[in-house]
């Protein structure tokens, strides 16, 4: 399973330039919150959504 579509929380335009536009969610977390934490803890940044495929 992968997040798609991140919808990144950024103060600066420009920081989307750095975040990835998908990431793959190690098998084990199925939990939205743990996915949502995960793409938070991996990348350093927060989010205000995503897709998952």
């Amino acid at each position: 399973m992968k997040a798609i579509n991140i919808d990144w929380d950024v103060d600066h335009i420009e920081e989307l330039e750095t975040l990835p536009k998908e990431i793959i969610i190690p098998d084990g977390i199925e939990d939205l919150e743990d996915i949502s934490d995960y793409i938070s803890d991996k990348t350093g940044f927060c989010h205000l959504g995503f897709e998952l495929e």
